[in-house]
């Protein structure tokens, strides 16, 4: 019992710990950033190359570029988004303008890989004027990848599916508040399929909401890449796209795309799923595979 308890001691302590202090005064010039660069956001669900597009643009000494640096705090402003709660966002917004500014002031473009941000896309243009770039990769293996990661393993705990949901038991905060699910009777439907089902239902889902927000923008400030196009032809149309001027060479490109940064190492591939589950994934993701032109 002593161990259990010294465990749980451990879990709860570390759920505490400061994260990583990138620096961003609370007394910044924030309110006229014309002056710098447009800033540039890449959004997508997770586990869809967000991470990819960050390492390829890192290269780049004309950006300040990020992946995902406060994975609590941009989880709950999308948990927030997401369930519409009354929410002031202004930290979150704070935070970008004191990055943007860090960049400006080094000379640099500031550059943004993060799936938390999918959902914020309408706050993020408001504020900053920013480029889009949504990515997306093929239904399939992102549903693989969150398998294997294990998303929606866990039975939820909801007695009022009409209601946000409440922090789960033996979760991880980031988990809880990045693992959305519906609410309604959307969550009655959902709560039935299985894991695969679920993880389906996300893609669809997150995909969707990009597509309605970015449609709400001039067209020539977002830009849509498939994971699987995304060769150096690509990346130098999207390089160009986000304002960079010295794009790196074809075969420093392949290098990086070699290394797959974020690869899972484990698979389960859609010809072992079962009927149900093969049907699942038809349904729940029919929606955003017809919009995004995945087969």
């Amino acid at each position: 019992m002593k161990e259990l308890i010294h465990k749980a001691f451990l879990k709860a302590a570390h759920s505490l710990e400061p994260e990583k202090n990138l620096d961003v005064p609370i007394d910044l010039d924030v309110e006229n950033l014309s002056d710098y660069p447009t800033p540039a956001f890449a959004v997508g669900i997770g586990r869809s190359g967000t991470h990819f597009l960050q390492e390829l643009i890192g290269e780049d000494h004309d950006f300040l570029s990020h992946h995902i640096e406060l994975l609590d705090a941009d989880s709950f402003a999308q948990y927030c988004i997401w369930n519409d709660l009354p929410v002031d966002l202004e930290g979150f917004l704070y935070t970008r303008a004191g990055w943007i500014t860090q960049a400006g002031n080094s000379g640099k473009r500031y550059f943004e890989s993060n799936p938390y941000l999918a959902l914020s896309i309408r706050q993020l243009y408001q504020r900053f004027g920013a480029r889009f770039v949504h990515i997306a990769r093929r239904p399939e293996d992102v549903v693989n990848s969150h398998y294997i990661k294990g998303w929606y393993a866990q039975p939820l705990k909801h007695s009022n599916p009409n209601e946000a949901l409440g922090f789960q038991p033996n979760m991880l905060t980031n988990h809880f508040f990045g693992r959305l699910v519906p609410k309604g009777d959307e969550f009655l439907h959902w709560q039935k399929l299985s894991q695969i089902g679920k993880i389906s239902w996300i893609w669809n889902a997150i995909n969707v909401k990009i597509v309605e927000q970015l449609s709400q923008l001039p067209q020539d400030q977002h830009q849509f890449i498939k994971l699987y196009e995304l060769d150096h032809k690509c990346y130098l149309q999207f390089h160009k796209f986000i304002g960079g001027k010295t794009p790196m060479t074809e075969d420093r490109f392949e290098q990086i795309r070699n290394a797959k940064p974020g690869k899972a190492k484990k698979h389960r591939f859609p010809k072992s799923w079962t009927q149900q589950e093969q049907q699942e994934f038809l349904d729940e993701t029919q929606t955003a595979r017809d919009l995004l032109k995945f087969e």
